[in-house]
């Protein structure tokens, strides 16, 4: 997928985040957040070279969190440990919502929250991620 593309897809899923939010679908709105996240983590690994075997959200965290590739200052001043717990703990939430959903008694306010606490994590990790592709790409050259 070229750049264009892959704007294009991007600015598809944000409109369509906003749209599952005002119209208070928050399942969908917490799945393409999920997918966002992701992306997102999988960009920066990849724009970093960094390869992992088995590449869930949360292998893609860790890796991030702990791999070298990621000590410089710069990649730590953007990725920090609290944005990436932050996803981390989203996850889960959302992980225990999905498995559980028959089963949890979740009000429609709590799946709210997380859906509204999605928008927030995934607007700061692609904000975050785009700085850090770029000097990913610039520190390759």
């Amino acid at each position: 997928m070229n750049n264009y593309e892959k704007n294009l897809k991007y600015r598809t899923l944000h409109e369509a985040l906003t749209r599952a939010l005002t119209s208070e679908f928050y399942y969908e709105a917490i799945f393409i957040e999920y997918a966002i996240m992701e992306d997102r983590t999988d960009s920066i690994l990849r724009h970093a070279k960094v390869n992992i075997k088995n590449p869930t959200l949360n292998n893609k965290i860790k890796a991030i969190k702990f791999n070298r590739a990621f000590k410089d200052e710069y990649l730590k001043k953007h990725l920090t440990f609290e944005l990436l717990e932050s996803v981390k703990e989203w996850k889960n939430k959302r992980n225990d919502l999905i498995h559980d959903l028959v089963t949890l008694s979740y009000s429609n306010e709590e799946i709210k929250n997380i859906a509204l606490e999605g928008k927030e994590i995934v607007k700061k990790l692609s904000n975050k991620s785009t700085l850090v592709t770029k000097y990913l790409d610039k520190a390759k050259k």
